[in-house]
């Protein structure tokens, strides 16, 4: 057992504190090796200094007031948190995910330290965390996954430092190089960005309403710190009225205290911190409203705060575990384009709370594939299609021993998919029931697609999902249509669901995304799964391509995303005849259920999509109908009072009105007539009715 610190690692640190960088130990070897250098390196730990600890913590470390043990279900109260070390301890298992998370907690000259045994065991140990990446009925405590293998093959080429029995491994060649001079910056700021990040904030300030400005970055770069800066000078400048909010208090708490230690202890400060919830009730009148930390924060929240204030900036940092991850970038910076085409975004790059190069940074990207991608050139994409590309099916020890692909695939869902974390990375190398399928031109990834294998699960397991009793992790397409559609014997066969489909963005609307579907359809064909399935938040676009490739709707969420806003459908592509499932009867009632609550489940669902999918009752066309049609069309009846008779001519004809027609019908005699149209537009309604044309003879007995 060590006695006393290796002189190198007290070297190393000290290197790291004078480079302002975090240093990345990991010790590795049986328990009472462990815990004796845990001992010796709390010989190092300076009074004030607080420890985040991850994992099960150590009956000596309970006691401890100065260290916190951080859980999984504390992941977003990490945002914008600081720690001066940071324990991981992987014995008895981790969460991944909050590894990731928790990186840029530690500051600068302090210590990430990861406990583990030995590599050769790590990589063969179960991790009991894994149960929330793995599908029923993989057990976690005994389940051998591949994540902890491909991060200890990984490892040794990283900059980290490992301690073990046997003495410290060779130096990585960062913690060698000789220390440059640090850049400064002119107080206040920390970094000539935060100082750019300050001056564009007072432009959005000087400048045009309803520009909003989005200050993006990685963990560590200043964005909170600048939020404060500049309202500590609006202040100074005379604007009072300044508010911030974020997902969580706590996540607001930098920029406040920079703007107070700006001001002086004299001054009361002026930016106050508002819960979204209040913010969005009371609408109060803002100078400037500050956001950090919004991509957070549910996409459609963040677009009611642009409606509702002119002069907006937003503080983000864009990876994947940062709550809605990738829909910040794909889908509200989209929405900002169209509705603020003026919106500026400024991309803060030097690091503040640590130095440049930071090793733990590096580590941690790399570890968890979240470096920047390139799109690919147009040049690559000509390339590429310049023949027929390649199907490949892979498999998680697949994906293991060739890591240059794995990159590809992972990335590829980054760019692809609006809500794509660490935790993403692991289940594919973790959960059994997951393949990977892809179109490749030699090792250039085109097209990706990740299914999973579901259903097959036991009788009685089944009842039980069937009658409310119970769920379990995964099959979320055969338990939903066990519960949801009331058909339990589609939990005892093989179905696949495509959980996630990526094609390369300079190669898309090129039908590769229809290709590798049906090459998919054809290996579950021939390994006799008779049903595949898809489920994903409902757009006009993306309903049309999995309907182009033969998949029918069956259910739809009675609640939006949060990431995205959209309603969630199930769809499904029977492979072959099953003589119980009637699929055509199950659409059947999926549509009489949508029409039955378009006014209130489905109010707000796009009225496209409802009539695509809704089947109305069939109604007789009564005389009284005729007679208040025909006094509705002459304008002496309005809306409300010929309501009973335009819904029964709409449930009739609604095939037949071109889009705009019937997306004002729809909104207004199925999902809202609360929503009256205004006067002036009641004569439009009439004049549209009459050139529908499908009344070329309107007093006649519309068709049934």
């Amino acid at each position: 057992m060590p006695d006393s610190l290796p002189s190198e690692i007290l070297s190393v640190w000290n290197q790291c504190r004078l480079r302002r960088w975090r240093l990345p130990l990991w010790l590795q070897g049986e328990p009472a090796f462990l815990q004796s250098g845990w001992q010796q390196l709390q010989t190092q730990l300076q009074a004030g200094e607080t420890i985040f600890w991850l994992g099960e913590f150590w009956p000596e470390v309970s006691a401890a007031a100065h260290i916190r043990q951080i859980s999984g279900q504390a992941r977003q109260q990490l945002l914008g948190q600081e720690c001066d070390w940071l324990v991981i301890n992987a014995t008895q298992g981790v969460d991944w995910d909050l590894v990731a998370a928790s990186m840029g907690c530690v500051k600068a000259g302090g210590l990430w330290l990861l406990l583990t045994p030995e590599p050769a065991c790590f990589a063969g140990l179960p991790n009991p965390a894994a149960s929330r990446v793995l599908s029923f009925p993989t057990d976690a405590k005994t389940h051998v996954g591949h994540f902890q293998a491909y991060l200890t093959a990984l490892w040794p080429q990283q900059p980290l430092l490992s301690w073990s029995v046997s003495g410290l491994s060779a130096l990585p060649p960062q913690f060698s190089q000789q220390i440059n001079n640090i850049a400064t910056c002119e107080s206040p700021y920390a970094s000539a960005c935060q100082q750019q990040a300050v001056a564009a904030i007072w432009q959005l300030m000087k400048g045009h309403r309803h520009r909003p400005l989005v200050l993006s970055a990685h963990r560590g770069r200043g964005k909170s710190a600048a939020l404060g800066i500049a309202a500590a000078q609006l202040q100074q400048a005379g604007k009072t009225r300044l508010i911030i909010t974020a997902p969580q208090p706590a996540a607001a708490q930098v920029a406040i205290q920079t703007c107070r230690a700006m001001l002086g202890p004299d001054i009361a400060p002026q930016l106050q911190f508002w819960p979204l919830d209040r913010l969005l009730a009371e609408q109060p009148a803002v100078d400037l409203l500050l956001v950090d930390e919004a991509a957070a924060i549910p996409a459609p929240l963040l677009q009611v705060l642009v409606e509702q204030h002119s002069r907006i900036v937003m503080a983000t940092t864009e990876h994947g575990y940062e709550g809605t991850g990738r829909s910040f970038q794909l889908r509200f910076q989209q929405y900002l384009q169209q509705h603020r085409p003026g919106w500026r975004k400024l991309i803060l790059q030097q690091p503040i709370r640590y130095g440049q190069d930071d090793p733990l940074e590096q580590l941690i990207f790399s570890s968890f594939l979240l470096t920047d991608r390139d799109d690919l050139t147009e040049g690559a994409a000509t390339a590429a299609m310049s023949a027929s590309p390649q199907y490949y099916c892979y498999q998680a020890a697949d994906l293991l021993h060739q890591p240059l692909l794995l990159s590809q695939i992972f990335r590829l869902a980054c760019l692809a998919h609006y809500q794509t974390s660490v935790r993403d990375l692991w289940a594919l190398l973790d959960d059994p029931t997951l393949q990977v399928m892809t179109l490749q031109q030699q090792e250039l990834v085109l097209a990706v697609a990740v299914v999973s294998r579901e259903g097959q699960l036991p009788a009685d397991l089944v009842m039980q999902i069937y009658q409310g009793q119970r769920r379990v992790q995964g099959h979320l397409a055969a338990q939903s249509l066990i519960y949801h559609c009331l058909t339990p014997q589609a939990g005892t066969i093989a179905l696949w669901r495509v959980q996630r489909l990526m094609v390369q963005p300079a190669l898309q609307q090129q039908g590769l995304g229809l290709q590798l579907l049906e090459q998919i359809s054809r290996t579950a064909t021939a390994q006799q799964v008779p049903l595949l399935a898809t489920s994903f938040g409902a757009t006009k676009d993306l309903v049309r391509f999995w309907h182009r490739a033969g998949y029918g709707a069956v259910k739809l969420s009675q609640q939006p995303e949060q990431s995205s806003n959209e309603f969630s459908v199930l769809m499904l592509k029977p492979l072959e005849a099953i003589p119980w499932f009637d699929i055509e009867g199950l659409q059947l009632w999926f549509g009489q259920a949508l029409y039955a609550q378009a006014q209130s489940i489905w109010r707000d669902l796009d009225s496209e999509l409802l009539r695509l999918w809704v089947r109305p009752p069939q109604h007789s066309w009564s005389a009284y109908d005729q007679h208040s049609l025909q006094l509705f069309v002459a304008g002496q009846r309005d809306c409300q009072q010929a309501l009973v008779t335009l819904r029964h001519w709409l449930d009739q004809h609604y095939l037949h009105l071109s889009a705009a027609e019937a997306r004002l019908w729809i909104r207004y005699c199925w999902q809202d007539s609360a929503r009256l149209p205004a006067t002036t537009n009641l004569k439009n309604l009439s004049l549209q009715l009459r050139q529908t044309a499908c009344l070329a003879d309107l007093y006649q007995v519309p068709p049934r």
